[in-house]
């Protein structure tokens, strides 16, 4: 059972709240949808650093608002905020051109092109939180430029951005999608995306968790003043008859300020299968949201090294989401994890995540 804390209902209140007075007041202009998602984690202690207990814990994964706007034909902007912490977080906000033919243009904060499990929204997810790879490797949200297009068959991303480690740092971040073979929602997908960074002497620091939200970061890198990044990945997609296939690569070796360089290389491959043998919506190379009612199936498996630290970690997973209508979800998981390091291996830890979704 979910137990929420007084702060909690704070959140869900201040959430609906600003939902009912931005649908009331900004209907007719601005476009409001939102996502609020109800997560409890149940795992063993090796989900825990020096823990010898079990925990069950549970939280408000994301409370999120997006207001979206047309200025005209080829002007528009997007505002996402997130209410889940202990502060108001922007996530999203900036102005996009879309006038011309070859390519449309964003400005502010924005995704960078990498990833193709990253650049899927949330509230899309296949399991419930993200491959270990895709939570350690691929960039986020940053400040910068971005320039897409493409046709049906591809489509690309180029931008310039300013990630968060510090004021000095820089990005330049591609993408290149093709869809070799498709016939509406059922297709195929192959993908590469590359980002070279400049970090300038930011710290830098693998420090991850097992793809279950609230238990320790166990998978702990040296740290670093890095110079530079060099990080690069590959992706896979095919969706048919139901099945949606989908797998990733990611490695990237990043230089501290001796020159010394640090490797680290993951990825995983995933399943789902809806009952109903429709498939998920896909537009511009990016996996979008299940579009029947009804039951789906999913599993993974995912593995993340640490190379010159000698660490790694596999990580084996099964759940089922049940999908009511387009605003309310629920997701299981059943995740066993375990970590290799200097010639020694863990035993696997079991761990469950529940979620109950809400979207608008």
């Amino acid at each position: 059972m979910i137990r929420l804390r007084s702060r909690d209902v704070v959140v869900i209140f201040n959430f609906l709240t600003y939902s009912l007075l931005s649908m009331n007041l900004c209907a007719k202009d601005i476009k409001v949808s939102g996502d609020l998602m109800l997560d409890h984690d149940s795992f063993e202690s090796g989900f825990i650093e020096d823990g010898d207990e079990s925990q069950s814990l549970s939280e408000i994964r994301r409370a999120r608002l997006s207001f979206k706007t047309k200025f005209d034909e080829n002007w528009q902007a997007k505002l996402k905020v997130d209410f889940s912490g202990d502060s108001i977080n922007i996530k999203d906000a900036y102005i996009k051109y879309k006038g011309w033919d070859w390519a449309d243009i964003t400005i502010g904060q924005q995704k960078e092109g990498f990833g193709l499990e990253k650049l899927a929204h949330s509230r899309d997810a296949i399991m419930i939180e993200r491959s270990l790879v895709s939570t350690a490797l691929t960039p986020g949200r940053s400040l910068g430029i971005n320039l897409a297009g493409g046709a049906s068959s591809y489509n690309w991303q180029l931008g310039y951005f300013q990630p968060d480690e510090s004021e000095s740092s820089t990005a330049i971040t591609a993408r290149l999608a093709w869809v070799p073979w498709r016939q509406d929602n059922e297709l195929m997908h192959l993908g590469v995306a590359v980002s070279e960074r400049n970090l300038n002497g930011s710290d830098f620091r693998i420090n991850e968790k097992m793809e279950v939200h609230l238990s320790d970061s166990l998978i702990e890198g040296e740290k670093l003043l890095a110079n530079k990044e060099s990080l690069k990945g590959v992706e896979f997609l095919w969706q048919q008859a139901g099945v949606t296939t989908m797998a990733e690569w990611q490695q990237t070796t990043v230089t501290d300020i001796n020159n010394i360089d640090y490797d680290y290389q993951g990825g995983y491959v995933q399943f789902s299968y809806q009952l109903s043998g429709d498939n998920r919506n896909y537009k511009k190379g990016k996996l979008g949201a299940v579009t029947t009612p009804g039951w789906e199936f999913t599993s993974r498996y995912s593995q993340f090294e640490l190379i010159e630290e000698a660490r790694e970690a596999q990580i084996y997973s099964i759940g089922v989401n049940y999908t009511f209508n387009e605003k309310l979800k629920v997701m299981a998981d059943y995740i066993k994890a375990k970590q290799f390091e200097a010639g020694s291996e863990s035993d696997f830890s079991n761990a469950i995540s529940l979620r109950l979704q809400y979207s608008f």
